[in-house]
């Protein structure tokens, strides 16, 4: 189907506010901004319309918990699409969850479970398809699991992401990148290998959950398979302890939030930088640490990557 995956390619801008340059990775919405917005609904698209050309599937199967955004993005896209959407939930009162709503409306239809761990709200929803012939099953954080699925089939999921650092101005010299399923930060990696921009000299990772704060070797797990695959050497380009060495192009730094005990994955922080309004548990707390704890890194020479706004339903 034509429309919104035809856009998946386009380099969404990259402008400054407050003294810094931001990636604006919420500008790839298609129904406008604060609507299903961002990279991970990039993703999310790529895999739906490639399920739908390449199996004909009949409908997706999700589940997650009741607050994230995926609910909403796949509820859209199978609408888009024009297949059905089931999804597994805890929440005992949906209507009242507002990205569960939005499913609602769209069609969707919505499964209880007693349970509210994203991971076993996944794997009940996997768990469906054998009573749901035709349909795929979009993973919880919109991924694709190494046990699951090939290294062929996860390095294109992550070649749709790696086009994105092609506009990064030549002066910027540091990235700060939110970190928290990795899948993102994994897409803009492998970029950086495919499409080198030497005078980015630091890449700060700002660990906000789930792979971001526990589990940053998912990063290299993932890179060093995917470059294997193609044939690409990677130890001198990042010079991060598990990849690379003090010599490499890019120097790589980890800050976790919830680690250190500045914020937990739950609580929300507004902060704005300019006209830019950002999400309240991710780039929210980001920014808000910048400010109290890296004023050093506020300058022109450093790009911040909003990888997704909030979305805002009644």
């Amino acid at each position: 189907m034509a429309g919104w995956i035809d856009k998946v390619f386009e380099l969404t801008p990259i402008e400054e506010h407050a003294g810094m340059y931001f990636k604006r990775e919420d500008k790839f919405c298609p129904k406008g901004l604060f609507h299903i917005n961002g990279s991970k609904f990039r993703q999310c698209l790529y895999l739906v319309d490639r399920w739908v050309r390449e199996k004909g599937i009949k409908g997706v199967v999700s589940g997650s918990v009741s607050q994230s955004p995926q609910h909403v993005f796949i509820s859209e896209i199978c609408k888009h699409y024009g297949i059905g959407c089931v999804i597994v939930h805890s929440k005992k009162e949906p209507k009242k969850s507002s990205y569960l709503n939005v499913a609602i409306e769209n069609g969707s239809k919505l499964v209880w479970n007693n349970v509210g761990y994203a991971q076993t709200l996944g794997s009940k929803a996997k768990q469906l398809l054998s009573k749901l012939p035709n349909h795929a099953y979009l993973e919880t954080n919109i991924t694709l699991d190494e046990r699951f699925n090939s290294w062929d089939d996860i390095e294109k999921f992550h070649r749709i992401g790696a086009e994105q650092v092609k506009n990064i101005p030549s002066h910027i010299e540091r990235l700060i990148i939110p970190c928290g399923s990795c899948n993102s930060v994994t897409s803009i990696l492998y970029g950086l290998v495919l499409f080198p921009k030497p005078n980015i000299k630091e890449i700060v990772l700002m660990g906000i959950g789930n792979n971001g704060s526990n589990n940053i070797g998912y990063v290299e797990t993932r890179l060093k398979h995917i470059c294997k695959l193609k044939g690409i050497p990677i130890d001198d380009v990042f010079g991060f302890s598990f990849l690379s060495d003090d010599n490499a192009r890019h120097k790589l730094e980890h800050v976790n939030l919830n680690g250190t005990g500045f914020c937990k994955y739950t609580d929300e922080m507004k902060e704005f930088a300019g006209q830019i309004e950002f999400h309240p548990r991710y780039e929210g707390k980001c920014i808000r640490y910048l400010k109290k704890n890296l004023k050093e890194y506020w300058n022109q020479k450093s790009l911040f990557w909003v990888v997704g706004s909030d979305m805002k339903f009644k």
